[in-house]
Order: C-alpha cells, then sequence, then structure tokens
C-alpha cells in the first residue's frame, strides 16, 4: 500500500467546502483534475469520472463512492478491473480549524502493479491535487463573494 497526498487551508466554513466538492455538474468549470463527474450523491453511488494525470489527456474512470459524510469526508474506490492488479483509494477529508478548514486530497494504492508504477503515479497526483486544492479554495472564494 503506498499513499500520495496533499493538503490547503482553505478560509471558510466545511459545508461551503463540501459544497463545491459535490456539485458535480459544475466541476467542467474550475477543475484542472476531474473535468467532468457524474452519479448520485450518496454512498454505494457509482461514478463516472474523466481525469488526467499529466494536464492534457484525460482518462475515464469508473468509480464507486464507498465514503459519504457531508461535511467531513468524501471517498471513492476504482482501479483496474482484474483483481488485485491496481486499486485506488480517493479520499477528501474536510477538517474545520479556527480559520477555516483543512482539506486534505490523498489517494491510496494497492496490488501488485504499485511497486513499479508508485513514484510515477505519485509525482503525477500530487501535481493534480495540488491544482484542485487550489481551484476547490477560489471557487470557495467565488461563490462567498458572489453570494454577498
Amino acid at each position: 500500500m503506498k499513499v500520495s497526498s496533499t493538503e490547503i487551508r482553505i478560509p471558510a466554513r466545511a459545508g461551503t467546502v463540501w459544497s463545491v466538492l459535490t456539485d458535480l455538474e459544475s466541476y467542467p468549470a474550475w477543475n484542472p483534475f476531474i473535468r467532468r463527474a457524474e452519479g448520485q450523491r450518496r454512498e454505494g453511488a457509482r461514478w463516472r469520472l474523466e481525469l488526467t494525470l499529466n494536464g492534457r489527456s484525460f482518462l475515464t474512470v469508473r468509480v464507486q463512492v464507498t465514503r459519504w459524510e457531508p461535511g467531513r469526508r468524501l471517498t471513492w474506490r476504482g482501479g483496474i478491473p482484474v483483481p488485485h492488479l491496481l486499486t485506488g483509494s480517493h479520499d477528501f477529508r474536510i477538517t474545520e480549524t479556527l480559520d477555516g478548514v483543512r482539506l486534505v486530497q490523498a489517494d491510496t494504492f494497492t496490488g501488485l502493479l504499485v511497486p513499479g508504477l508508485f513514484p510515477w503515479l505519485r509525482s503525477r497526483t500530487q501535481a493534480r491535487f495540488a491544482e484542485m486544492n487550489e481551484a476547490v479554495r477560489d471557487e470557495v472564494a467565488r461563490r462567498e463573494a458572489e453570494a454577498a
């Protein structure tokens, strides 16, 4: 098992960050990592995602939401359909702090291909996570300014 993660502090309430992360229809407008997301907003739902690891070409993946805790945590799991080759669990954790929230985005990889692929996966996922974290922060600020 190998983990790749990033975090960012966002000066907002947990519910506002959650609303941006779960507003799947708005992803094309602001999200540089996941261009499109489709599926029901609930634990157990199957989602279709279009994401990029290099910022240019996009890959369609199918995942299942394994954790849905409004305002706190969203996790999905997907991978290569052949058992035990490569599985990834993507996790968003939102923690309230005195000055807003701490958003952690992480992937946990398991499977036979992980030892050889992890250095490549880690460099790409961390770059995309960092871009998405900043985009979440900016989208939260845009929505709060619009509401004011």
